[in-house]
């Protein structure tokens, strides 16, 4: 079946089982701003399933573009993966819900599409007992094709930050043993090729909401079905770009190259396909690429494109003369491409010939630091350097990252951040005293940022290394540069809070803001990313970065709730002598004699986090400064303060002096943990602390360093706390979790202390080393290829002994490999290891080895060629006899 053919079909079977047709909504999700595009079926009908809107009709179907970039990297590399896709999908809205849901996916797709029905497999979430007996009894689908997964793999939503959800139930074609038989490749939920996911029905009936899931409303069904993956398995094809549509597409695409699609061109001219559709259909819904958040992305795919375009010998602007192409494929279904083209591929031209001029300049650096990394056996970029190619020549940091893995290097990402944050101070430090900028003192601007995001404004002031200019223009990238406007929506840094970042943009220049400052009445914004030429009198649109904001306000929130908690905890001698709110955590200075105990901790934490949980409204007073005093309001550190004043209050809990940004109820910020209580100077305390996605990110690292550590223990006690912890951060992020984990990680140093004093035991005792080398070398056996290969228990040695003794081993005899473990009642630590040389001379790769060692036997860990340390859960037996046949 042809691509087109599929659309039609399904549109036309659900309109006879009365459902209306509706046309695909923008690529441009207005009607929800928490997203960047329109990223399901679903996601134009959200106020339809909470309740908000009433839909045109109870039920509807509907062909929806939908674009996602979360997976951009691995488009081009795999099969399936793509920017731009099409999902088809019939909703209900409190009319029908699972049975019928059921009924008409196994109708359509046993009769229209049509798939043999003994080869379709169903998935449902693991406690779907209504599901289970639909398919089982009503539909007749064999209990031992119905699988039950967790909510990883069938629980659905919300799309964003909030709206419909529920357990879902999918339909999978079984394509046969040729795609695998391993374990991987038995039933749906694996990771192999075998079974292949076409359709997925949502059961909507949870609305979440600041962190809970309420009933909905109304229940309701949302189905969603790739189209081209669809057609990938009607039309019998190994992957999406071999169906009918992207095909034309692709050899199209293969002509403007002038390449064939083979070996190293099919990766390439891939990229280019998908890409040109996905900006070809965003442009058409106007979204173009740019400095801003979606204009961001969009400048990443195609720069992506150009990339892969230059490994096929791009010389010159190419990529715009397949829009045309997309046009005449798509156009007939999608009539709104067939209005912009030409402005379209002229847009595309123009944003290549810009990158072209700098990208062979770019790429021959990134080329030579990859020579350089790989002559001096390093294996990683620098971060100084991968900045470089940011700041110079407009290379993304995920661009540099995926071309330094095509070579297998890694980039110093912190290092990136940190070169990030330095240029951010160069600009800070026009800031700090000595420097006043030379803006008039009559200027101000007028703050319009508690109320929105985005705004427009005139420009009133522009400076450029401490001089008052007139433009700013491309040419001055390597100057501090700075824009004053009569309104704007970013922050200037005050009240601890840092400064807002974000985009600014006319009708002929673009610019990232790194951020913004107050000098007397005026917000100064500090520009960088320059393209074109700003204006004194131009027009000009700001965007704030929403997420650096919304983590803003939820650390500024907070930091009034704690100050609030610590003077109902220690006293009203409590008073704030300093603050820092960044996206990433908050510093709070407090005047108090002496460290906080572990329970006034703990305590602080629990009144913090029952703050949040009562999600009190968060309002807002401007008072005259003597009512606000009357009310109880504290005045902030530092501050100074007119004869009106803002006040920010939290219930009765806290009620503060505050001109800075907040959420609007105490449950948006989810929830609270300490990292560190300590004392800055004499008489006062200082706590750093993190909340919301900064805390879940926080407690994440912490169970990888826990799970890491633990591998140089066999306390079977303690082992089982730490992998218990993963599974507990996974269900629920909270406080007593926190606490959890900084308990086990002190037992866990106090066991690490214990293995270090033995080390140093082993270390001294010579004659007992070699003791222990004797016993590893009085047993052989030899491995499938007839390598030597010897194999010791030595009980109660840690991982760090086990190393030295295999260390040992390898210097007294360089062609054998050693496997030395020690058990415990759960798990058993092993090192294995031999020399490079007998390594290389053998083609053993344990590393390798290792990674494909069957799940059943619950093999942990890794290493290279030669050399690899870990844990497994299976007998002694089982690993040795399966190390000993792949050696």
């Amino acid at each position: 079946m042809k691509i087109n053919t599929i659309r039609n079909s399904f549109l036309s079977f659900f309109e006879s089982k009365n459902h209306l047709r509706v046309p695909s909504a923008s690529l441009l999700p207005s009607f929800d701003p928490t997203l960047l595009f329109t990223t399901a079926g679903m996601v134009p009908f959200k106020d339809y399933f909470s309740g908000a809107k009433n839909p045109p009709s109870p039920r509807l179907v509907s062909v929806q573009k939908c674009l996602r970039t979360t997976d951009l990297e691995s488009v081009g590399k795999t099969k399936r993966h793509l920017s731009f896709f099409e999902m088809l999908g019939n909703f209900s809205f409190g009319d029908y819900f699972k049975k019928e849901a059921i009924e008409f996916a196994w109708e359509y797709s046993t009769q229209f599409l049509p798939f043999p029905k003994e080869k379709i497999w169903i998935s449902v979430f693991e406690n779907d007992d209504e599901a289970v007996e639909i398919w089982h009894k009503h539909i007749g689908v064999p209990k031992e094709r119905i699988v039950r997964l967790g909510r990883a793999d069938n629980f659905w939503g919300p799309a964003g930050d909030a709206g419909a959800c529920g357990p879902c139930s999918e339909l999978y074609l079984d394509r046969g043993e040729e795609f695998g038989t391993d374990k991987e490749n038995q039933a749906p939920g694996g990771s192999g090729d075998r079974f292949m996911e076409f359709w997925n029905l949502v059961f909507n009936q949870f609305d979440f909401q600041n962190g809970e899931y309420l009933p909905l409303k109304k229940t309701g069904i949302d189905t969603g079905a790739g189209l081209e993956r669809l057609a990938t398995l009607t039309q019998g094809v190994d992957s999406v770009f071999d169906t009918d549509e992207l095909k034309l597409l692709r050899q199209s695409a293969a002509q403007i190259f002038k390449a064939n699609y083979t070996d190293s061109a099919v990766t390439p001219l891939r990229v280019i396909t998908d890409h040109i559709r996905t900006l070809t259909f965003a442009m058409s819904d106007g979204i173009f690429p740019s400095n801003e958040s979606r204009g961001y992305v969009l400048r990443r795919v195609l720069r992506r494109a150009m990339l892969f375009g230059r490994k096929l010998g791009q010389k010159e602007p190419l990529l715009y003369k397949l829009c045309d192409t997309v046009k005449d494929i798509y156009g007939e279904f999608y009539v709104e491409l067939s209005e912009n083209i030409p402005f379209i591929s002229d847009y595309i031209r123009e944003e290549e010939g810009r990158f072209l001029r700098t990208l062979e300049s770019g790429a021959h650096r990134l080329e030579e630091m990859v020579i350089a990394a790989k002559e001096t056996q390093k294996k990683t970029l620098l971060g100084k350097d991968v900045f470089q190619l940011y700041d110079t020549f407009g290379f993304p940091l995920e661009m540099t990252v995926e071309l330094a893995e095509q070579e297998g290097l890694t980039v110093d990402v912190d290092g990136f951040k940190i070169q990030m944050e330095k240029q951010r101070e160069r600009g800070r430090a026009a800031w700090k005293g000595v420097v006043t900028l030379p803006i008039a003192q009559e200027i101000s601007t007028e703050f319009i940022g508690y109320e929105t995001l985005e705004g427009t404004g005139t420009i009133v002031s522009l400076v450029q290394d401490n001089q008052s200019v007139g433009t700013l223009s491309e040419k001055d990238l390597n100057t501090l540069s700075f824009l004053v406007a009569d309104k704007t929506p970013f922050y200037a840094e005050g009240g601890g809070q840092l400064g807002d970042n974000g985009f600014v943009k006319t009708q002929t220049a673009s610019a990232r803001i790194t951020d913004c400052r107050k000098q007397g009445d005026a917000y100064v914004h500090l520009v960088t990313q320059i393209e074109g030429t700003f204006r004194v009198g131009d027009k000009v649109e700001f965007f704030v970065d929403k997420e650096r904001r919304d983590a803003l306000k939820k650390h500024h929130s907070v930091t009034h709730l704690l100050n609030a908690a610590l003077r109902n905890k220690l006293g009203n001698h409590v008073k704030q002598t300093g603050s820092l709110v960044h996206p990433d955590y908050l510093r709070f200075d407090f005047s108090h004699p002496k460290a906080l105990s572990v329970d006034e901790v703990v305590a602080l934490e629990q009144a913090v986090n029952g703050a949040i949980a009562a999600n009190i409204k968060v309002e807002t007073a401007v008072l005259k400064k003597s009512e606000a005093e009357k009310r109880g309001a504290v005045m902030a550190f530092g501050e100074k303060y007119g004869d009106v004043v803002r006040v920010v209050e939290m219930g009765t809990f806290s009620k503060e002096f505050c001109g800075g940004t907040h959420v609007a109820q105490t449950g948006d910020i989810d929830t609270f943990f300490i990292l560190k209580e300590a004392s800055p100077g004499a008489g006062n305390r200082r706590i750093e602390a993190v909340a919301s996605s900064a805390a879940r990110k926080v407690l994440s690292q912490r169970v990888k360093q826990l799970i890491t550590l633990s591998q140089e223990i066999t306390d079977a006690t303690l082992l089982q706390k730490v992998h218990a912890l993963e599974k507990k951060m996974q269900a629920e992020v909270n406080q007593p979790l926190w606490r959890e984990v900084l308990s086990v990680e002190m037992a866990l140093n106090h066991a690490l202390e214990a293995v270090r004093k033995e080390r140093k035991k082993m270390g001294a005792s010579l004659s007992g080393a070699e003791a222990l080398l004797e016993d590893l070398f009085s047993g052989t056996k030899k491995t499938s290829s007839g390598i030597a290969f010897y194999v010791k228990e030595f009980t109660g040695k840690t991982l760090d002994e086990l190393k030295a003794l295999v260390d040992k081993a390898r210097e007294k005899n360089s062609q054998a490999v050693y496997l030395v473990y020690s058990q415990s009642e759960t798990v058993t630590v092993f090192v294995c290891g031999t020399s490079a040389q007998c390594a290389a001379q053998n083609k053993i790769h344990l590393g390798q080895l290792l990674k494909g060692m069957p799940k059943d036997l619950g093999v942990t860990g890794g290493g290279k060629a030669e050399f690899v340390q870990g844990k497994f859960s299976c007998s002694v037996n089982d690993f040795e006899e399966k190390l000993t046949a792949e050696l």
